[in-house]
């Protein structure tokens, strides 16, 4: 299985610009992804722009979900951007995001400036403006859905998960284009198959949970390729397909490459589930990612 993935190129570590060309690429790019642009205009001989470089590649590691640009103003290809934007002082930070009304050609527009090498200020100004990981929209097509979701969401509370699945699958058939029930149902199958109860009790039954898992999951995926928690999703229905169980199927010489290759596609989704997380969802993926890596080396 090949999982490709969509955390944009480039966030998380300072990207040099140095000619108009790149700057407009990148640009369209992150207005694309409505990404906030934070740029240091900066000079080779300036002092305090190399004192105050370091907090802003540090900025950048913590915030990977916006763009970090450095133009050095003297920079024969980079002196028009530094022109178009009237940079009179190094450092000079600006913060740039694409405007609700914009397309993801137009411009975007300066919503801050900081001149000098204020580091409590460079913080300020990135904490208040960078963007966080994506969220699939919770709203769903009509009242009739909510209340569907809401109900599903209540039995699982309870561990009702049999009866949570066919509150999820209510909803979906009013509201078929939501990325987040496909994943709550997901979770519910997962849940269900765990606890060996009501329809999970055969080894049978849960075989056949796990094949609406894995098309649950790959449609969360398909749906939301931008958001983290559906591809920890995919990763717990990968997961349940390497069971020894699920693997009584497949012929006895095949079923260790098969396994092997299962756990090859977990660790490609729990990697896009990092590179597209924050908090709670990262963390959990890293944990399982590291699970991952041991199942691994011992069937290399």
């Amino acid at each position: 299985m090949d999982f490709t993935s969509s955390k944009p190129v480039g966030c998380g570590t300072p990207i040099e610009i140095s000619s108009v060309a790149e700057w407009n690429s990148v640009l369209r790019l992150a207005y694309s992804q409505n990404k906030t642009v934070v740029v240091d205009f900066h000079a080779s001989w300036c002092q305090p722009c190399k004192a105050i470089a370091p907090v802003y590649t540090n900025l950048a590691a913590q915030q990977p979900f916006t763009y970090f640009l450095r133009v050095d103003v003297d920079g024969n290809g980079s002196r028009p951007i530094a022109g178009k934007y009237s940079i009179s002082a190094m450092p000079t930070f600006i913060v740039i995001k694409r405007p609700p009304e914009g397309d993801e050609t137009g411009k975007g527009k300066v919503v801050e400036t900081l001149q000098g090498a204020d580091p409590h200020g460079l913080t300020r100004i990135v904490n208040n403006h960078a963007s966080r990981a994506y969220a699939p929209p919770s709203t769903l097509q009509s009242r009739e859905a909510e209340k569907s979701k809401d109900l599903g969401n209540d039995l699982f509370r309870k561990r009702q998960y049999a009866a949570a699945v066919d509150a999820y699958s209510n909803a979906i058939e009013l509201s078929p284009n939501s990325g987040v029930l496909y994943a709550n149902r997901a979770l519910a199958y997962y849940k269900w198959i765990l606890s060996k109860r009501d329809g999970a009790d055969t080894p049978e039954k849960r075989v056949l949970l796990r094949v609406k898992q894995m098309v649950d999951s790959q449609k969360v995926t398909d749906i939301e390729e931008r958001w983290g928690k559906g591809w920890v999703r995919m990763a717990e229905a990968l997961l349940e397909a390497a069971d020894e169980e699920s693997m009584e199927s497949v012929a006895e010489e095949q079923r260790a490459e098969g396994r092997k290759k299962l756990l090859e596609g977990t660790n490609e989704a729990l990697m896009n589930a990092v590179d597209l997380s924050e908090g709670k969802t990262k963390a959990e993926a890293q944990t399982l990612l590291e699970n991952v890596k041991k199942l691994l080396s011992v069937s290399s």
